[in-house]
């Protein structure tokens, strides 16, 4: 079921996020959110999950294809090092 609500933005470029929304995405005081523009200008505003969550996920998602994950950590590793980015772990 599709919601819309309508918020303005205010002089410090601050919008609130109407109730019904942020009840039905539990979203409380301090829940960090990303802004996704697409290339048609679309704006998605989502709740953003942990960094490990969204690894594991990449880590799913490669592990249905035929990708070598540790084979891609070390020459991560390497390509860093070569730019001075990276200490030798």
């Amino acid at each position: 079921m599709a919601i819309t609500e309508d918020a303005t933005v205010t002089s410090k470029g601050q919008v609130t996020i109407p109730k019904e929304i942020r009840e039905r995405f539990d979203l409380e005081e301090g829940t960090v959110v990303e802004f996704v523009v697409d290339d048609e200008g679309n704006v998605t505003v989502r709740p953003k999950k942990p960094a490990m969550e969204r690894l594991r996920e990449v880590r799913d998602a490669l592990s249905k294809h035929d990708v070598d994950v540790e084979e891609m950590r070390r020459e991560s590793k390497r390509a860093w090092s070569s730019h001075g980015g990276a200490e030798d772990a």
